[in-house]
């Protein structure tokens, strides 16, 4: 960004959710900051919001291409793509993005992370300690759920963003 209160104006339109101005707004920014890499990224975000789709595949694939890898690009496709009805596999990837359905795996991931603590974990902190860099096809409500089912963990709460869990721990008996 050249001017460093620009973020004001971004937030301003994103909390307007005037998602066509914040298009412009974007794309001005694009032309007069070819190489910045974040305003790439902001307008690509823009596009999606707005539900510029096809704008958003077609200039996410140029940046993919030229920046393999970078994931601050792969989010933005992917979520076109999903909107679209479309799946990855429609994509041509320079890189193919890291993404996380919804199975036994991540159940058996959360097992293992929180088998080593001994304090209650919150959602949260699985998005940041597993699948930080990867694209996560599923919301917290469904992670809550699928996890209240699994009878391996405790879950307090209901809320996605509060909810505390845990192994449940097998005690041990007494010794006689």
């Amino acid at each position: 960004m050249h001017d460093f209160e620009s973020w004001e104006d971004h937030c301003h339109f994103h909390d307007r959710r005037d998602y066509v101005g914040l298009v412009a707004y974007c794309m001005d920014e694009v032309k007069r900051s070819p190489t910045d890499l974040y305003a790439a990224e902001r307008l690509l975000q823009a596009y999606v919001l707005n539900g510029n789709y096809k704008d958003a595949i077609d200039f996410g694939a140029t940046l993919e291409r030229d920046h393999p890898g970078a994931g601050m690009f792969s989010h933005h496709i992917l979520d076109a793509l999903f909107a679209l009805g479309q799946t990855e596999a429609d994509f041509d990837w320079a890189e193919p993005p890291g993404i996380v359905r919804l199975d036994h795996g991540v159940s058996d991931d959360c097992y293992a992370f929180l088998r080593r603590k001994r304090k209650p974990r919150t959602l949260s902190d699985f998005h940041t300690d597993l699948w930080l860099h990867d694209y996560v096809a599923f919301s917290d409500e469904e992670l809550l759920h699928y996890l209240q089912r699994d009878k391996r963990f405790v879950v307090n709460g209901d809320s996605p963003v509060s909810a505390e869990i845990s192994v449940a721990r097998k005690r041990k008996k007494a010794e006689q």
